[in-house]
């Protein structure tokens, strides 16, 4: 892996993931999407500059929080029936609908409050994608590896 649990929470400064047992889940997930859009080169190449390391490093703990907020997202729904209790205690997701008043009936939508990058990747694997690319590219744009080859070039030679 790129990055361990220690540079995530001293370094990278991560709150969202809260064990070494999870960041150790969600880091091997960020570091398969990492090889995917950098066509493996980190595997062979890593970054030797000091500033390179760490930027591949910050991208790896952005890509880890970014899913670990998925599927906390994916599985607090599941699991509340359409709404969603923050750690504030403030619940989320469930917009009333209709009211009526003879018989006092309300009609709730199970859709998110606000469609946030988490709550629309959590609802569509392309928008997780796209939004993934876009973080790999804000992080490693301009980043060579070893070889001084940009780390998402995907050309040849």
């Amino acid at each position: 892996m790129y990055a361990d649990y220690s540079y995530y929470k001293k370094e990278y400064g991560g709150s969202v993931i809260t064990t070494k047992k999870e960041f150790e889940h969600f880091g091997r997930k960020a570091r398969r999407r990492l090889d995917s859009i950098t066509g493996n080169k980190l595997q062979y190449a890593f970054p030797t500059g000091e500033q390179d390391a760490e930027a591949v490093k910050d991208c790896l703990c952005e890509l880890a929080d970014f899913l670990c907020r998925i599927e906390k997202y994916q599985t607090e729904t599941e699991n509340s029936g359409g709404t969603v209790v923050q750690s504030d205690g403030t619940v989320r997701g469930r917009v009333v609908t209709s009211v009526s008043s003879g018989s006092e009936s309300i009609g709730y939508s199970v859709a998110a409050a606000a469609g946030t990058a988490v709550t629309e990747a959590a609802k569509d694997k392309k928008v997780a994608d796209a939004v993934m690319y876009g973080m790999v590219k804000d992080c490693l744009g301009g980043v060579a590896d070893a070889n001084g080859v940009n780390l998402l070039y995907a050309g040849i030679g």
